[in-house]
């Protein structure tokens, strides 16, 4: 049971998030759990621990109810002052943020002009139109993350910057990013290299986004654990060149990967990242000075210890498809692709063979994890998602490094020409072929509103027939040469 400690708190504090949704049962919970936690530490009961994390789960409150008379006040708004709230996310033809404002209780999700720029603790006025969030599973998610409602500005004043912090030099790095890929290159790869460096997709034509969709590699647009990796990857070769040791190598990774999560607007899966590449370096550091063994080290631990702080800082996550996809994507990986790695039959598997394997193995195993999320959500799967990833991940990994590399020459003083790399190079041809799966006949296959439960299902009786092989000795967990 030790190694499902951590994963049990984070499904127990998950579901006891989406049954106090239903519930509401206030902070009484907390009660029960102080007592099964003292039960917990009295019989060292690991499921009385699972129990009393479901009770704090009940207890956190998600839904933030809108007063009825804001409900009359709202829709007549049409000049606001307000605080920005976080990192301004830029779109095609405006930026959004959260905005808290002054005269009212309530939080709004703006949609203000490009200019002037506004950073994370400036104090702004706007000049627009109060909107309802249309479809309604939208308004439901903003309303769980306190946010009641949109407004579209057409003026946008800044009427006192905020004071200084990290999130707002995030924000500054982040804009002045963006303006140079705008000044550098064409807007079409100005658009993608700042959608995957930056995570601003809100940047991207509506149809190039939907064919990623139907290509089945949607979530190299969606800053995550594979940005941080190619990102951490690429560090780590660069540090070795220099002959610095891997202990070191952490220490200045770890901080580097921090601020590219601030910079990427701390989305929730690259906080999940973030948070499992920092717990990977600890662990790396105190095996080095001979604290831990390094059999101890289980990535699982760290993905359920990213999940326990994510739901604890922000509940609503539980309801968030990217913190579901993100989660069980990855969760899907550490679980199914050992079995993979230690095969056989990959050990006999040329070099070049066993990095296309490994790659496609890791594909499958997150979109195990993944497709019941993927499914519910969309509607569809997409049926040449192995065939789209195993070409388009390792080319969106150069083309990462080719952004950056980008960038550094756009800052020099010599006129270079970047901008027809960058399209015929970089961007043309990866559209191209994104645009080419997304075409081929039977990209995407319908599935029903049932098909996330039924998964559920399947996973449930797979992992059931695994634990009963084991039990009765026919998996690796029994000694067979021990006497009955």
């Amino acid at each position: 049971m030790g190694r499902a400690l951590l994963p049990g708190l984070g499904v127990a504090l998950g579901f006891g998030i989406a049954f106090g949704d239903l519930l509401h049962p206030g902070p009484l919970p907390l009660a029960a759990a102080g007592a099964v936690l003292l039960l917990a530490g009295w019989r060292r009961s690991v499921v009385a621990l699972w129990i009393a994390a479901f009770a704090v789960g009940l207890a956190l409150p998600v839904t933030e109810a809108l007063p009825p008379y804001l409900q009359f006040q709202l829709p007549n708004l049409k000049e606001i002052t307000g605080r920005v709230l976080d990192i301004p996310e830029p779109r095609a033809k405006n930026v959004s943020f959260t905005l808290a404002l002054d005269s009212l209780p309530v939080r709004l999700l703006a949609y203000a002009p490009q200019a002037p720029r506004v950073g994370p603790g400036d104090r702004v006025r706007l000049v627009g139109q109060w909107a309802p969030p249309q479809p309604e599973a939208w308004r439901t998610s903003l309303a769980r993350r306190g946010i009641h409602g949109l407004f579209w500005a057409a003026e946008l004043e800044v009427l006192t910057t905020g004071g200084p912090g990290p999130a707002r030099w995030a924000s500054r790095v982040r804009q002045d990013l963006v303006a140079r890929l705008d000044a550098a290159l064409s807007p079409r790869a100005a658009d993608l290299l700042a959608a995957l460096l930056l995570g601003a997709r809100g940047r991207l034509p509506d149809e190039d986004e939907e064919a990623f969709r139907m290509a089945g590699v949607a979530h190299v647009l969606a800053l995550s654990g594979l940005h941080v990796g190619i990102l951490a990857a690429g560090g780590w070769w660069l540090l070795g060149l220099l002959r610095i040791r891997p202990g070191w190598r952490y220490l200045l990774l770890v901080p580097a990967i921090g601020f590219y999560v601030l910079v990427g607007g701390a989305r929730v899966s690259l906080i999940r990242a973030g948070i499992m590449f920092a717990v990977l370096g600890l662990f790396w550091l105190l095996w080095e000075r001979g604290w831990v063994l390094r059999k101890w080290l289980d990535p699982l631990q760290g993905l359920a210890l990213a999940a326990i702080v994510v739901l604890t800082l922000w509940p609503w996550s539980a309801f968030d498809a990217g913190f579901q996809l993100s989660f069980l994507a990855t969760a899907g990986i550490l679980l199914f692709l050992p079995g993979w790695t230690k095969s056989a039959v990959r050990g006999k598997l040329p070099r070049l063979v066993r990095w296309a394997a490994d790659t496609a193995a890791v594909t499958l195993c997150a979109q195990a994890g993944a497709v019941p999320i993927v499914g519910t959500v969309f509607g569809y799967v997409s049926l040449y998602g192995v065939l789209a990833n195993l070409v388009l991940v390792p080319w969106t990994g150069a083309i990462l490094w080719g952004g950056i590399l980008l960038l550094s020459l756009a800052a020099l003083p010599v006129p270079l020409p970047l901008g027809f790399v960058a399209e015929r190079v970089l961007v043309g041809p990866y559209l191209a072929v994104v645009r080419w799966l997304s075409s081929l006949p039977g990209a995407s296959l319908p599935v029903g509103p049932g098909f996330g439960l039924w998964s559920l299902f399947a996973a449930g009786g797979i992992l059931f027939l695994k634990a009963a092989r084991e039990e009765t000795g026919h998996g690796p967990a029994l000694d067979r040469t021990s006497p009955r």
